[in-house]
């Protein structure tokens, strides 16, 4: 007997069969791994638009000629974000010199309280700390410039006036000197100037201080050394340093290899190739130069914060090339961004948190106590499990004790050293 035509085709229509279900797998893979994909690039696309730098507007952009008398008003225009309540608020944009005596333009913010008593008022000057060193990291570029900063409510109650700089090449255009004292410190001192310029319907006495945190601890030391000869024309109450960057070689090698320790030298470096002609361009391992390159694009204070996280991941072990802390054109800069620990004659409050893993506190001790060693007027005050950010709530609440203090002339500056 012989088989039926349907017995006869039964095996080739199961392969067929097999085939085509074998075909609709393959088309559902690759339909998959295509949805994937573009899932993959739609967050990719994402990302990167959610954390991208704000735009800087034209406002930043310095006239064609900003060779003013430093401290003058370039521009200005009300500001309101993130402001106290009870006080009023301007960007500024004003002249000022950089580290080399040439004419250069500085963006910052000037805020004054709403309803002051009788004047005449101080004015207060903030310098403030790391937030990278990109043209759109200006804190006045922020809806919150007043992030991380002390409370500044008690000195507004108090009637000062506040200055708050946002250094060279942070706004306006770059490079910005990080951890350049000199150019950092003449911002400081010619925003006091710009104050006294603008015209904030306060009453100012010719009396001012310095507080800063950080990088702008650093900054403010500076700006008091430079004090007597860059701005004779006020008297210089006191110098708030919190948590400062001192001796730079050290603070650098205290934090050599950790993740923020290679954020914070990736800074240094991409910013004083720029500003030194003698910085080896090849500071950077060659494996670090790119994910550098765009670390230093982004801003600590900005979305794009967390590119820094995801390009921190990419870094090799060791990012140098040239060790900073070892290299003698290097260690030459530091030393010469390094402030002097008797250079500010006001009296000086520094303030360090023990439990800081970015300014070591032996490093701030050590300074402070040669200032000590030398009679300079200083308070020393620390925080027993304080890290380095946190430091400036209870660093700025004694800070502002200090400082009304040392407004009033009549009370003579303490003094409380670093003891063994």
């Amino acid at each position: 007997m012989t088989d039926s035509p349907s017995e006869q085709d039964q095996p080739s229509r199961s392969t067929g069969e097999a085939r085509r279900s074998g075909r609709r797998w393959v088309r559902w893979l690759i339909g998959i791994g295509i949805v994937l994909g573009l899932v993959v690039v739609g967050a990719v696309v994402w990302f990167l638009w959610a954390t991208r730098n704000p735009d800087v507007d034209s406002f930043y952009d310095p006239p064609d000629d900003v060779s003013a008398v430093p401290g003058t008003i370039l521009r200005s225009e009300p500001f309101a974000d993130g402001l106290p309540p009870g006080s009023r608020g301007w960007k500024v944009l004003y002249a000022s010199t950089d580290a080399d005596g040439r004419a250069i333009a500085v963006s910052g913010l000037v805020i004054a309280p709403d309803d002051p008593a009788p004047g005449p008022h101080p004015v207060l000057a903030w310098s403030h700390g790391t937030i990278g060193i990109a043209r759109p990291c200006a804190p006045s570029n922020t809806d919150e410039p007043l992030a991380g900063i002390p409370d500044m409510t008690g000195p507004l109650a108090e009637g000062w006036v506040i200055t708050l700089t946002d250094y060279p090449g942070l706004g306006t255009p770059s490079p910005h000197p990080y951890l350049v004292g000199e150019s950092e410190g003449r911002a400081v001192l010619d925003s006091v100037r710009a104050a006294h310029q603008l015209g904030v319907g306060v009453e100012l006495d010719d009396d001012y201080a310095i507080w800063g945190h950080s990088q702008g601890g650093h900054a403010a030391l500076f700006a008091g050394q430079l004090a007597p000869s860059y701005l004779p024309e006020y008297p210089l109450a006191g110098v708030v340093a919190l948590a400062p960057a001192t001796t730079l070689q050290d603070n650098l090698a205290a934090i050599a290899g950790t993740e923020v320790g290679n954020v914070l030298t990736i800074f240094a470096v991409e910013s004083w190739i720029d500003v030194y002609d003698d910085i080896p361009d090849d500071t950077l391992a060659e494996r670090a130069r790119r994910p550098a390159a765009r670390i230093a694009d982004a801003c600590l204070n900005q979305p794009s914060r967390f590119r820094i996280v995801i390009e921190g991941l990419i870094l090799p072990d060791t990012i140098v090339a040239i060790d900073p802390t070892s290299d003698p054109t290097w260690i030459k800069r530091l030393e010469q961004n390094t402030p002097d620990p008797v250079g500010v004659r006001a009296p000086l409050f520094v303030a360090q948190g023990l439990a800081d893993t970015i300014i070591a506190p032996a490093v701030t001790t050590a300074w402070t106590t040669s200032r000590c060693d030398a009679g300079a007027p200083t308070v020393w005050q620390t925080y027993p499990d304080i890290g380095h950010q946190a430091v400036v709530e209870p660093g700025g609440a004694d800070a502002l004790a200090w400082t009304i203090e040392r407004f009033d002339t009549a009370t003579p500056p303490p003094n409380a050293c670093p003891t063994d």
